[in-house]
This record gives structure tokens, C-alpha cells and sequence, in this order.
């Protein structure tokens, strides 16, 4: 960990751009994402209780019997090969709907809830009951009522540098409420995922970017 750590220092304090350099910027929906239950008991039918939400909608939340936390996977093909990247910010919805202990998909109330960035380290979502994360969080955003509609955002630019440099492997991100949030019980905003009917909320990266 403390290896990946200074390689996202160095990387964040590579110069970007030069004298003449052409800029451009790109948004790449989400090739992968996935609703991925943690802390749920993998006992006599499983799949009942600890199945997978690949639906219109990412969980992050505390539900009655798991807490939910949600996997997104980017294409970086779309950035020029030989391109420095500036910034890159992750945007996923939320259209104040919300998963509350018992239900899914249940008008949002009052309570804001705060969400975590973090790099995940497992090559496949599915090879384990719950995937590896990077525990260093990269960046934070507030749902500042739960009923208000708003775009989350994540700076995520440093490991979106290492990816494009091929520096660490790309196997995603995950988004989970901040630690000492996490409760069976708590609730949570129930996003936009990349197979919602309503392509223009879906997930996307936004990446700048300048080529010489």
C-alpha cells in the first residue's frame, strides 16, 4: 500500500502539458458497473440474501441484512496513448431515490449522506464474495438531501494517471458511505447506473487531457 501511495504522489506531481501541446477532453460511459453486497452472511441460499444488484441502479447503503457498495469500470482507450492527463472526475447521479432498510428504490428522506472513492484492487468483481480495496479513500462527495436530484463527483485524476501510464492495473472503483456510516439499517442514495433508461444520468468519466 505504501508503495501504490508514493507512486500516486509521483504521478500527481508529473508536469502535465508543454509549449504548444494540443489539449482535448473526453466522456467515457461506464463499460462495467455492479451493486456488490458486503457484510452479508453466506449461509444456506446465498443467493437469496447476497446476490448482486446488476440493475438500473448502483446501492451504496446499509440495508436490513447487508451494506451495499458499488463498482464502476472505465475504457481508457478513448485518451491518446502518448497524452498527459490534467484532470479526470468520476459523476454519477442521484435522482433522489434511495435504498431504506427493508426497500429498494423508496422516495429519499431528509438525511444527507457522505460517499466514498476507492481504488479497488481485485482483478475480478466476481472471483471473490467481496472485492479488495485500496483503503486510502481518493476523494469524497455530499449528498446534501436526500431528496434534492444532484451530480456526485470524484476527483480521481491521480489514478486515472497511473491507469493511462500503466503504472497499476485498471480494475475500477468502488463507492461506499464513509466509515462509521456503515450500518445494516443506515440507507443510502440508490444511483444512476449505465443500464438506467435516462442515458444522459448515467455514469461517466471526464477526463482532460493534452498531447504534444
Amino acid at each position: 500500500m505504501r508503495l501504490f501511495t508514493l507512486l500516486l504522489v509521483l504521478v500527481s506531481a508529473l508536469p502535465v502539458g508543454s509549449a504548444g501541446a494540443a489539449s482535448g477532453s473526453v466522456s467515457i460511459p461506464a463499460a462495467a458497473d455492479l451493486g456488490l453486497p458486503f457484510w452479508c452472511e453466506w449461509g444456506y441460499d446465498p443467493e437469496e440474501r447476497c446476490f448482486r444488484d446488476d440493475g438500473p441502479r448502483l446501492p451504496v447503503a446499509g440495508a436490513e441484512d447487508k451494506v451495499w457498495r458499488s463498482a464502476l469500470r472505465f475504457s481508457l482507450t478513448r485518451v491518446p496513448a502518448g497524452a498527459d492527463v490534467v484532470s479526470a472526475r468520476l459523476l454519477v447521479h442521484h435522482d433522489g431515490t434511495c435504498v431504506a432498510p427493508r426497500l429498494a428504490g423508496v422516495p429519499c428522506g431528509e438525511l444527507g449522506y457522505v460517499l466514498d472513492a476507492h481504488r479497488i484492487l481485485s482483478s475480478s468483481w466476481l472471483a471473490e464474495r467481496e472485492v479488495e480495496l485500496d483503503p486510502p479513500v481518493l476523494d469524497t462527495a455530499v449528498v446534501f438531501a436526500g431528496w434534492t436530484p444532484q451530480w456526485l463527483s470524484w476527483d480521481v485524476t491521480a489514478l486515472v494517471r497511473a491507469w493511462h501510464l500503466k503504472l497499476i492495473p485498471n480494475n475500477g472503483l468502488l463507492l461506499k458511505l464513509q466509515d462509521g456510516d456503515e450500518a445494516f439499517g443506515y440507507g443510502g442514495p440508490y444511483l444512476v447506473a449505465s443500464s438506467h433508461p435516462t442515458s444522459s444520468l448515467r455514469p461517466h468519466l471526464v477526463i482532460s487531457y493534452t498531447s504534444g
